[in-house]
């Protein structure tokens, strides 16, 4: 996760959270940083492939929570925070742009040559992927900040 107030305002939700749930999330961050293992998946193309699809199943759970967002609040009420707290249009837009930023990384240091067919098209597509979402999630944050004054991921 980056470290930024938005972060903070994720590490606070842990707050409402069942102690035995905290305690994994807890574990599972500090395991993940002890294994390294973004830096694990980006050892060989094949590896960084199957990171890249893991990243796009995040993206779809933050695109969806976005979507939900969109159609049963923002779409109906002017209040700049959204239910748990946070900006509106601020904090689901920063968790979605951080996986899709993550993906274009990962996606830039992938050789392509170096994969079969298949996993150039998925790759290709992922890439693709990524690219349509990050334009239209700008494009429509930057409508949506209109409304919304001062909230900008």
């Amino acid at each position: 996760m980056p470290e930024n107030s938005l972060t903070e305002i994720l590490r606070d939700f842990r707050t409402y959270r069942p102690s035995n749930h905290n305690e994994w999330l807890e574990w599972l961050e500090k395991e993940a940083n002890n294994l390294k293992v973004r830096d694990y998946c980006l050892k060989d193309d094949r590896s960084s492939l199957l990171y890249l699809g893991l990243l796009d199943q995040v993206r779809e759970f933050r695109n969806r929570h976005w979507s939900f967002t969109k159609e049963y609040i923002i779409k109906y009420t002017q209040h700049p925070v959204a239910t748990g707290g946070s900006p509106i249009i601020t904090w689901l837009p920063n968790q979605l742009s951080v996986v899709l930023s993550a993906m274009t990384d990962v996606g830039a240091k992938l050789n392509l040559s170096k994969l079969g067919q298949q996993d150039r098209i998925l790759a290709n597509e992922l890439m693709k992927r990524a690219d349509t979402q990050n334009r239209i999630l700008k494009r429509e944050v930057s409508e949506l900040s209109k409304r919304f004054k001062g909230q900008n991921i």
